[in-house]
């Protein structure tokens, strides 16, 4: 496409975006001071940018506003590298400083601060990689017909899970069980612990310690909580402040998708790789979800696959929110590694 159309195409994207109102022909030469063509001109280039698909005029007589197609053109060949504002990068990094908690209470945290400071919803996923070690496995008594699992991996996971015993346990039944968990466990891939593993585990404290065979049953349900892919979301009621949401029906489609982990899920990981991706619009779910925008960032780190997006309307921003998941993901790079070397 020409220079020209080029520019009256970004002009067009790059004004709706700051103010979402149709644009004129008159608007695009406020904007353009410096382009020395007449308003005819800039209309019959408008007019051939509809005709390619890229604008759309919602009413007869209105200005123009870019259709899903002509986001997509800017986005894959116009859209400049923005900056991000030094404020903004001081306060992400103030957001990720606190390593003493579990790696999911941190992400929460960071996700809800990157919302806050970013004014769009933001989510995160962790899947945790098959490789992660179990590090610890404890059981700690908290009554004499209670207690706690505690399990904890090289990458940071916390797991835990309190039960209430049908017997009265005495310090040295559990000491003995944990005995029991440490031999056969020990230093364990979270991989290695399958079904048939933690079958074999039920089996051998049955015949050894038999008021304890349920515990491999809990096992198994942290273990399949550590390898289920943890999916994050912060900030939805913020979509719910553009205009483009304003409508009962678009809000509570939106709301619904966010609500849905698995959806989430399946949106944050359509691209495998660890480049930075931008999905616009019917791209993310459909109709239904056709006035959204999304920018999203994989990064693998320790062993585990990390994803961080931020979700906005599809007339975002999106030189800036690039800028910002870029940032952001940095920071959790950092974090990440600062962890590792503790």
């Amino acid at each position: 496409m020409k220079e020209r159309l080029n520019r009256i195409l970004r002009s067009v994207i790059e004004t709706y975006i700051e103010n979402g109102e149709p644009v004129s022909s008159k608007g695009i030469l406020e904007r353009e001071e410096d382009m020395k063509i007449s308003s005819a001109t800039v209309r019959n280039d408008l007019a051939e940018l509809e005709r390619l698909g890229y604008l759309k005029q919602p009413h007869t007589s209105a200005g123009r506003i870019p259709t899903e197609s002509g986001y997509r053109y800017y986005v894959d060949n116009l859209l400049p590298h923005k900056e991000l504002d030094r404020q903004l990068a001081l306060s992400l990094d103030n957001a990720i400083q606190n390593s003493t908690m579990s790696i999911d209470e941190f992400f929460k945290t960071a996700i809800s601060a990157f919302s806050k400071i970013t004014g769009y919803t933001s989510a995160a996923v962790i899947s945790h990689n098959d490789d992660d070690r179990i590090i610890k496995m404890e059981v700690v008594k908290s009554a004499d017909d209670m207690i706690n699992l505690i399990v904890i991996t090289k990458s940071g996971v916390v797991k835990n899970s309190f039960c209430r015993l049908y017997f009265l346990a005495s310090d040295e039944e559990v000491k003995e069980l944990n005995k029991t968990l440490a031999s056969y466990i020990g230093d364990t891939n979270v991989g290695y612990l399958d079904d048939q593993t933690l079958d074999r585990l039920e089996k051998e404290l049955a015949g050894k310690q038999n008021n304890w065979d349920f515990i491999a049953g809990v096992i198994k349900n942290i273990v399949t909580s550590i390898k289920k892919p943890h999916v994050f979301v912060s900030g939805q009621e913020k979509m719910l402040s553009y205009p483009e949401f304003y409508e009962i029906h678009k809000a509570k489609n939106v709301m619904s998708f966010l609500s849905e982990e698995e959806q989430v899920y399946g949106v944050l990981n359509k691209n495998p790789d660890n480049m930075l991706n931008i999905i616009i619009g019917s791209e993310i779910g459909g109709d239904t979800l056709s006035d959204m925008g999304l920018v999203v960032r994989r990064y693998n780190g320790d062993g585990n696959e990390y994803t961080f997006s931020l979700f906005g309307p599809k007339r975002m921003d999106y030189g800036k929110t690039v800028s910002q998941v870029e940032y952001f993901m940095k920071c959790i790079e950092r974090y990440l590694k600062d962890r590792g070397a503790e």
